[in-house]
């Protein structure tokens, strides 16, 4: 049984994880400046909505993959590990970024196209926050250190 939980695990951690990942990292870049442009009398660049529509979706399907990690974590007596309460911290910080500030930055983007050049530098570091704490936790789950 701990060997499906696993396969899920990671399974969910490739699929929904990495899709929100690429789709928040791609969003500003048609969000803003000249691709943005073409389409200011829209709702966005299609492509930016497409992201967001992506970032949105998949960020609810990736609560699947803590949810089974918990799961294996207790079927396989890990709980109490350091690494593994330290990657559920990180993935509950990770999941507050993208409901409290990547998501709604983007929203606010494409309601409103940004004329602030910084706001493209915010959704990017918004991205690569999340993106940094995802591969603290890919790599405290493959080294699983021992404190």
């Amino acid at each position: 049984m701990t060997h499906v939980l696993l396969v899920i695990h990671i399974a969910t951690a490739i699929i929904f994880i990495g899709a929100l990942t690429v789709s928040a990292s791609v969003f500003p870049r048609y969000a803003t400046g000249d691709a943005a442009a073409a389409y200011a009398d829209k709702r966005g660049h299609p492509v930016a909505i497409e992201m967001h529509r992506i970032t949105k979706a998949y960020g609810r399907l990736a609560g699947i993959t803590p949810l089974v990690g918990a799961v294996l974590a207790v079927a396989t007596g890990q709980l109490t590990q350091l690494w593994v309460l330290l990657s559920i911290a990180l993935v509950v910080l990770g999941a507050g970024l993208l409901v409290w500030k990547v998501i709604p930055t983007q929203q606010r983007m494409l309601q409103d196209p940004p004329t602030d050049p910084k706001a493209r530098g915010r959704a990017v570091g918004q991205a690569g926050y999340l993106n940094m704490i995802w591969i603290v936790v890919l790599a405290l789950m493959i080294t699983k250190p021992q404190w």
